[in-house]
């Protein structure tokens, strides 16, 4: 008799741990919606405009308007996931003779010819600069080191993005001053 009440014994007990494990399964049901909104997480980065910046792609930043002559300093910059590059993009309506100059650190600079976001390829036309031209990081981009300036030859509307790698020493946190708007 006692064999029998110790194999009861065991029996019920393995009944309660079986019912007790089944009853405290978590349900998954939405774990592909959080895994895919982590990863979007991770790889994208907030921001107001993107940026194709050959040879990368899609790049989100933030854009500050410029409506008048002054001086200022970018402050409201995007950055790139992972690396942690930062970036920014001015926006202005230029006149012929029109001159945003840089001071304060050095950056990868482009100049886009368009009136609204997204910004699809670089130009090279339509202003003069004393930034020294880089194509090692972007295409048609140039190198900014301490301080330049673009003066624009042709009326319209622009953005000029601002990329920088800390890792090479370089800041978008650049302070600009604009004349002839």
């Amino acid at each position: 008799m006692n064999f029998l009440a110790t194999k009861f014994k065991t029996l019920l007990l393995l009944a309660l741990l079986g019912g007790l494990t089944f009853q405290c399964e978590k349900k998954e049901d939405n774990q592909d919606t959080v895994t895919v909104a982590a990863l979007a997480a991770i790889f994208s980065s907030a921001g107001d405009c993107t940026v194709n910046a050959p040879p990368r792609q899609s790049i989100n930043t933030f854009t500050t308007a410029i409506t008048a002559n002054g001086t200022a300093t970018i402050t409201q910059t995007g950055t790139v996931p992972i690396v942690a590059h930062k970036n920014a993009a001015l926006k202005l309506t230029a006149k012929n003779n029109t001159a945003v100059s840089f001071s304060g650190g050095s950056a990868s600079i482009l100049v886009y010819k368009s009136s609204s976001c997204p910004l699809s390829s670089p130009t090279t036309s339509g202003f003069t600069t004393t930034i020294a031209s880089d194509n090692s990081g972007f295409t048609d981009s140039f190198l900014l080191s301490g301080s330049g300036s673009i003066t624009f030859t042709t009326a319209g509307d622009y953005y000029i993005f601002i990329y920088a790698q800390p890792s090479k020493g370089q800041t978008a946190n650049l302070s600009y001053t604009v004349t002839n708007l």
